[in-house]
């Protein structure tokens, strides 16, 4: 089996993007040492310049400062044969918008008691990341920007733990935010976030406040673009009038999601005591019930599987997102290794990987959902160069297989259709044009090819704003290309 720093013994591939692969390894110590890990590898990448290797040092320098219970660790970060590598904890559960999801398929919908302790969990880990500092007591100023729902695992015993940090701000990172482009899950993403303007731990708060909602109701109080249009117009954030939000419940989503930030709670700490004083007193072995009652049944891993042989291979585009899910199979374990990814490059609105691999034979394609709320996937991207496969002969032809095309010199350029999403106060009903061509009105989704596109935008007062938007085939329907004024 392939071995990375002569320790990491590589058993299965889990996923595979256009950035990165994930692989089950067994980490092996002296005296017969040994655990279980995830691994997450970069693919050779020469045509950005070094950008995704400086962003994936961001997100292992960011998240190697944050030890704290709650909080997914980055366990170790190297380099093999010229590709980075990460070591990541592995845990064994769900993330927990799927069980949300489960619950309430199965008539068992998660109670508004855990609904509050899970935030609460989430919510004293934040204020970790926010208050956080460097060796020299300088303050790192971290800011999430991307919670919500998938980026919250539970393991089976009631463990919560916050994930990717991948598009986290944070001082001193090596790969800066490029403007112009919000990043985050629309709908977990407070106002100043989408317009781009100043961040703060109480940004995240806003985010906790929409995961509250989402957990109990089924979607995000900011469910969608007419609502963050309405949000940026000045109004505040309508609630659902589910009857799973109590008068207490809908008090804290109110106070966390409010439009100006100086009138949320000023930590995610408070909140957090908020969302405790509510809970009652419920805590992980409540959790861990419930979840027994809604999650599939687990089978141990296999530990005979062979793992695919590592086929190095030049990316088409980047990896924003990174809820890689493996297609689904019965009755299997889901263990999640999360890997934080760094900044994603323009166009791309966040970087993020969360796996949620099962025990499987061989390794299979993997769905990438990505920066939105993960509602709908999209196939993640191949790597550039492979070969074509060979065809089956059909019953009674000739067997001789049919020759393999060459690989190219150089990788192609991707081809597909990708989304913009358009909207906020300054294009509110403005008439959208696509290279030219008159497309609809903001807000407003369009399908357009892969590539690069001028984009105008004419309000109704004829002021006419444009901007050169380049898609790639990762800015699907759940993580579209945004702009937002």
């Amino acid at each position: 089996m392939t071995r990375l720093a002569g320790r990491y013994e590589l058993q299965r591939r889990l996923a595979e993007g256009g950035m990165a692969e994930v692989w089950l390894a067994t980490a092996h110590g002296d005296a017969g040492f040994t655990r279980r890990v995830a691994i997450k590898q970069l693919f050779p990448r020469e045509e950005d310049g070094g950008a995704f290797e400086r962003m994936f040092l961001d997100e292992a320098r960011i998240t190697s400062r944050l030890h704290h219970a709650s909080i997914v660790s980055i366990l170790d970060f190297g380099v093999e044969a010229g590709r980075a590598f990460q070591v990541l904890e592995l845990i064994d559960g769900f993330d927990v918008w799927r069980l949300a999801k489960w619950g309430r398929a199965n008539g068992k919908p998660m109670p508004a008691a855990l609904a509050l302790h899970v935030c609460a969990v989430v919510g004293h880990a934040l204020h970790f990341a926010h208050v956080a500092t460097s060796d020299d007591g300088a303050p790192l100023k971290i800011v999430h920007r991307d919670v919500s729902p998938q980026n919250i695992l539970v393991s089976r015993t009631g463990d919560v733990k916050l994930s990717d940090f991948g598009i986290a701000f944070a001082e001193g990172r090596l790969e800066k935010t490029v403007g112009g482009v919000a990043r985050g899950k629309p709908a977990y993403m407070a106002p100043e976030q989408a317009i781009r303007g100043a961040l703060d731990g109480r940004t995240d708060v806003f985010a906790l406040g929409c995961v509250l909602h989402a957990l109990l109701t089924g979607e995000s109080a900011l469910r969608d673009e007419n609502a963050l249009v309405d949000l940026l117009a000045g109004q505040e954030l309508k609630l659902s009038s589910d009857s799973s939000l109590s008068d207490d419940v809908r008090a804290v989503i109110a106070k966390a999601t409010r439009r100006n930030k100086a009138e949320r709670y000023e930590s995610a700490e408070a909140m957090a005591l908020a969302c405790e004083a509510l809970a009652a007193g419920t805590d992980r072995r409540a959790l861990a019930a419930w979840i027994a009652q809604v999650a599939p049944a687990k089978e141990s891993w296999a530990d005979s599987a062979t793992p695919t042989p590592m086929t190095p291979a030049v990316s088409p585009g980047p990896l924003p997102a990174a809820l890689v899910t493996p297609a689904p199979r019965p009755s299997r374990a889901r263990v999640f290794a999360v890997v934080i990814a760094g900044a994603a490059l323009a166009g791309v609105g966040g970087a993020k990987w969360l796996v949620d691999a099962r025990a499987r034979g061989a390794a299979q394609p993997s769905p990438a959902p990505a920066v939105e709320e993960i509602e709908a996937s999209a196939p993640a991207p191949a790597p550039a160069e492979k070969s074509v496969p060979v065809e089956q002969p059909a019953r009674g032809a000739d067997p001789t297989p049919a020759p393999v095309a060459p690989k190219a010199s150089t990788p192609p350029k991707p081809v597909g259709e990708g989304v913009i999403s358009i909207g906020g106060e300054a294009l509110l009903r403005g008439e959208v044009f696509i290279d030219g061509k008159t497309r609809g009105f903001a807000p407003g989704r369009f399908d357009v090819p892969v590539g690069p596109h001028k984009v105008e935008v004419v309000t109704p007062d004829g002021q006419r704003r444009a901007r050169e938007l380049n898609v790639t085939r990762l800015n699907t329907p759940s993580a579209p290309l945004t702009w937002v004024e």
